[in-house]
């Protein structure tokens, strides 16, 4: 019983004295941040894309509830934007754990006004409609990430060359392959107008 009353005052004692950044001891931590490596400008470029990758989650969040809806019932079209909703998340995860890197230590990745979806559109006539949203919102974010390229330019090369290396090429991707399916869809409306009761009559 001593035992535990001890150990009781010692957790007390250390939870009393320990805070974030420093150790039990007293002693400073060893800090990650490098400041012949460190931008501020970058750093704060790209805790704005934190921002917009979260918000474009949201954006295709929306698109893929949209197409849910029982009146519309596009499953396909659902499953394709609730998965692109979780790809930028999933972005905006990656870009976070990349300031953790370089040693930032702040929260402020989402600034103070509420996050909204980067269109703020909640509507779409048809799945045209909304994959042509799409891209334009691909090549929104295309055009953020260039311009953090720019900012970190030659004074944060490693930051320019991983936003670079590891983001524009995927972009790019990205929006060829929507650009392709709205081709293909407005060809699809053109010149198959049939087909779309054969494909509905072999559901049935």
């Amino acid at each position: 019983m001593f035992g535990m009353m001890l150990f009781v005052l010692f957790v007390a004692s250390v939870s009393a004295t320990c805070h974030v950044g420093q150790s039990v001891n007293g002693f400073a931590p060893a800090l990650a941040k490098d400041h012949a490596n460190f931008f501020q400008l970058c750093d704060d470029a790209i805790k704005d894309q934190v921002r917009i990758e979260f918000q474009a989650s949201l954006q295709y969040l929306l698109m893929g509830a949209h197409f849910a809806q029982d009146s519309v019932n596009l499953g396909g079209f659902s499953d394709f934007f609730y998965g692109h909703s979780d790809e930028e998340r999933s972005h905006g995860i990656q870009f976070v754990e990349y300031l953790r890197m370089r040693g930032l230590q702040d929260n402020d990745f989402l600034g103070q006004q509420p996050l909204k979806p980067t269109l703020e559109k909640f509507t779409w006539k048809d799945g045209l409609e909304a994959l042509t949203d799409a891209l334009s919102m691909e090549k929104m974010v295309s055009a953020s990430i260039k311009s953090k390229i720019d900012i970190c330019g030659t004074e944060d090369p490693q930051a320019a060359d991983w936003l670079t290396g590891t983001w524009l090429q995927p972009q790019l991707e990205e929006q060829r392959e929507l650009a392709g399916k709205i081709n293909t869809l407005n060809k699809f409306r053109r010149d198959h107008d049939n087909l779309a009761d054969w494909l509905f009559d072999q559901e049935l």
